[in-house]
Parts: structure tokens; C-alpha cells; sequence
């Protein structure tokens, strides 16, 4: 017999990220919970601390990062790990090998990797069940079309597009999936947005304090695309398609300081120098210390934006799954990713072996003299219709100074000059003057600001 004390260890896999962590995965070693959804792991008495840092990077990015929350001892798993519980319960996280290290110089021609998507696509259009409709949300531009174009069974599709501009029939992206509805002769429908407002609170039971609360428009489209949908239905997804294909450009990172370039939050973030705790900063040093010299490698850094912006962007193919729908792309399939990280920077630039591709096969909308509106006035839309709650200073103003709050408050209240202002914005010439003098980052700045700050507040209201 094995005395006890030489026994192998058993421990149990509870959960296994793949090379982007695409499914994010939490976990807190203090109370050994872990979970899929952020709530779970939280302490039950709700006796917790935020981490200075996880909360100042959370609002300078937008979302959790570096594997570390806002909250002390609530982390999420890397790319390529595996999470255990051994037998006496408690956690033991396991890094495996960075598949990258053995695709990073994995090449195909243009032509092929066109073929390769193609393939990928009709093989799992092949899987479903023969009688099953195919959901694809349709912007109309490079990703979807892409997708639209690979498969087989147009008779199959259920495309979906919602617009952003003020008014929404004109919306390029309603504009250019309708002309791919005619083209191919499959079943469209544009959705109406402007009331995702009202989903604030189921946002934040999904996401909590991980993400900002930018993302509820996907559930008032979803909600709305499910109103006249029943049963189980596969879902095609594009996401990350743009990054991979050539939209994302390298930056220059010459210190920790720097890694902000990479988050590619387009505003959406708070202000963290009206942060009340101090950071330090060493999860961040420590990063950029163990990455500096693969971080000089461009092909490095799209992956690494999209390491660290999954924890958001994952909502891309988490919330079709909340209404029943099998989300699937093969945009994260690591021999497509590295082929179209590894075509000429030439062509990469402005997407320009996708633009020769469209025109080739006659699907290049852009120059087809098609008449639509660029803006996206949608945020300001939601403001209007349905009026946010004012955060609460009181609770807040343990984390931040009032005054950051009070600014906040006041510029989230849509007054009849702001909703002027916004038409204004709309209008090119007059539009770019405002922009110029600061009318437009005043409008939305605090708006963004409020949607990271107000996951924040909810927990706040539960703490001991």
C-alpha cells in the first residue's frame, strides 16, 4: 500500500481557456470559486476590497485587463490555461504552451485564405441540421459580406442589420445589406434600435464589473430579432474579422505607459486621475517587462489588442447564446488568424487585398455610388429616449472625487441645446468646427465615463 503522504494528487479540470481566452473564465483563489459569470466568485457576504490597480486600468481601458478585476482577489484566466480544483478544494491554475510560438510564421496566398474561410464556413454550414436557419447580424461591411458571400444555402440565411445614424433607414450599414439582400436574393430585416437603456440591469447580471455597460444595444437587438424567432438557431458571427484583416496598425511602445494604445477603446473609458487609491502600476510594469520583445513584432501586437480586449468583446458571441442562438465564427480559428497576420503590410493597409477581392467579385458597395449616412448617433439617441439614472455620489465618492461625479451627472442630462448640438454634428462642415472645440467629447465623455463607472456603483451598493 501507498502511504497517504506519497499519493499522486488528484485534481479535477474545471475549466480550459483556448489561445484568445475567448470564453472568459473567473476565478478567486481566496474563497477557490470560479465561473464563467463574474457575480459567482464574488465573496457571499460581500466583504471585499477593490485593487487600486485592477480599477485604474479598468477605467483607463474600459474593461478588466492583465488578468486582473477591479475587484481584490477576482482574476480571469490567461489565453492557453487550465483551471483545477484539487481534492481539497482548492484552485491551481496551469499555463500551457502559447500556441502562437509555432503559427506565428504560418503564410497563405491571398487566394488561398479566401478558400480556407470558405471551407471553414461550408463545412459548419454542412454540420447544422438540415432544416435550421442560419442568423447572421449583417453590417454590411468587409466581415459579414465575407461570410454572407461563403455561404452555400443563401435560402438558409436570417440577416439582421440595425442602423446608427439619426436616421436609421439611411444608415450605411442598413444601406449596404440591403443591396446585399437584392444581390443574393435572401431573407433581410432591419431592427430599429434606441431603447437599449432599459437593459441596464440584465447587462450588469451577465457582465457585472468586467466590462463597461457599453454593449446593452446587443441585447435590445437580440430581444428584438428573438420577438418573431423560435427555437434553436445557428448563429455566424464576424467577429475580430477587421482586426485580423488588416485594420488594426502597429504603435509605438516605448514603456508600460504605452500599452493604452493597444486597448483601442474609441473613448469608451472614464478618467482614473479621479481615482481616490493609488496604483502603482505593477501589473502593467510587469507585462510590458515580460512581453517588451515580442511586443516589437506588429503581428504581436494585433494579437495582443485582442488578448486584451477579449474580456469585452467576448459579449459578441455570448449574448447571441443567451438567446438560444449557436454562435460560431471561424475568425478564431489560429491558421486563418496567422495567414491573414502574415499577408504584405501593402496589402493589409487599408484592407486592400479585401477591396481587390470585393471588386473582383462585384460586391465592392463602397464605390458603387451608394448614398448613406456615416455618422453614429446612436448613444446620443438611447440618452434622449431613455433618460439614465444619475450615479450616485454618495457611494461613489468612497472611490472618486465629487467633482468628477457631479461633471459626470450633469453632462449625461440631454437638454434641448445638446440634442441641437448633436444635429450639428451631423452636419460636415458645422460638424467638424463643433468637434474641433471640444462639443462632442463633452456629450459623450461623460456618457462613456458613466458606463464604466455605473458596473462600479452596483457593486458598491452590496459591499460591507
Amino acid at each position: 500500500m501507498i502511504p497517504s503522504n506519497l499519493k499522486q494528487e488528484k485534481k479535477t479540470l474545471l475549466f480550459e481557456t483556448d489561445w484568445l481566452a475567448s470564453t472568459p473564465v473567473f476565478y478567486n483563489l481566496k474563497n477557490n470559486l470560479a465561473s464563467k459569470k463574474i457575480h459567482d466568485v464574488l465573496p457571499k457576504d460581500f466583504n471585499f476590497n477593490f485593487h487600486p490597480e485592477g480599477l485604474s486600468n479598468f477605467l483607463d481601458f474600459g474593461y478588466s485587463v492583465f488578468g486582473q478585476t477591479p475587484v481584490q482577489n477576482i482574476n480571469f484566466l490567461p489565453p492557453s490555461s487550465r483551471l483545477f480544483r484539487n481534492n481539497d478544494g482548492k484552485l491551481i491554475i496551469e499555463q500551457m504552451v502559447d500556441p502562437i510560438d509555432k503559427w506565428i510564421d504560418y503564410t497563405l496566398s491571398e487566394v488561398d485564405i479566401i478558400d480556407l474561410i470558405k471551407e471553414r464556413v461550408q463545412n459548419w454550414e454542412k454540420s447544422l441540421p438540415p432544416c435550421q436557419k442560419i442568423i447572421l447580424p449583417l453590417s454590411g461591411g468587409f466581415d459579414s459580406r465575407l461570410l454572407l458571400w461563403c455561404l452555400k444555402d443563401k435560402s438558409r440565411i436570417k440577416a439582421y442589420t440595425y442602423g446608427i445614424s439619426s436616421k436609421q433607414d439611411e444608415s450605411t450599414e442598413i444601406v449596404h445589406a440591403k443591396k446585399l439582400a437584392d444581390h443574393f436574393k435572401f431573407n433581410w430585416q432591419q431592427i430599429f434600435l434606441g431603447n437599449f437603456h432599459q437593459y441596464f440591469n440584465d447587462w450588469d447580471n451577465e457582465f457585472g464589473f468586467s466590462v463597461h455597460a457599453h454593449g446593452m444595444y446587443h441585447l435590445e437587438f437580440y430581444n428584438k430579432i428573438r420577438e418573431n424567432l423560435r427555437g434553436e438557431h445557428a448563429f455566424l458571427s464576424g467577429i475580430f474579422g477587421d482586426v485580423w484583416a488588416g485594420s488594426v496598425l502597429p504603435v509605438k511602445l516605448d514603456n508600460e505607459k504605452d500599452l493604452i494604445n493597444l486597448s483601442f477603446s474609441h473613448g469608451l473609458s472614464a478618467n482614473s486621475k479621479f481615482l481616490k487609491l493609488s496604483d502603482h502600476g505593477q501589473i502593467k510594469k510587469n507585462f510590458f517587462i515580460d512581453n517588451k520583445e515580442k511586443l516589437s513584432d506588429p503581428r504581436f501586437q494585433v494579437i495582443t489588442t485582442v488578448r486584451l480586449k477579449i474580456i469585452l468583446i467576448s459579449y459578441l458571441m455570448s449574448v447571441p447564446r443567451l438567446f438560444n442562438f449557436k454562435s460560431w465564427t471561424p475568425y478564431l480559428d489560429i491558421d486563418i488568424v496567422m495567414a491573414m497576420l502574415n499577408l504584405p503590410k501593402k496589402r493589409k493597409l487599408n484592407r486592400q487585398w479585401q477591396v481587390d477581392f470585393f471588386k473582383k467579385i462585384g460586391l465592392d458597395l463602397e464605390n458603387q455610388n451608394l448614398k448613406s449616412d456615416r455618422t453614429n448617433n446612436l448613444a446620443f439617441k438611447a440618452m434622449k429616449k431613455n433618460k439614465v439614472s444619475p450615479l450616485n455620489i454618495e457611494l461613489l465618492s468612497q472611490l472618486f472625487e465629487k467633482k468628477y461625479i457631479e461633471w459626470i451627472n450633469k453632462n449625461i442630462i440631454v437638454t434641448p441645446s445638446r440634442e441641437f448640438q448633436s444635429y450639428l454634428l451631423d452636419v460636415p462642415k458645422i460638424g467638424g468646427l463643433l468637434r474641433l472645440l471640444g462639443v462632442k467629447k463633452t456629450c459623450l465623455e461623460s456618457y462613456y465615463a458613466y458606463l464604466c463607472l455605473k458596473p462600479i456603483e452596483n457593486i458598491l451598493k452590496n459591499k460591507k
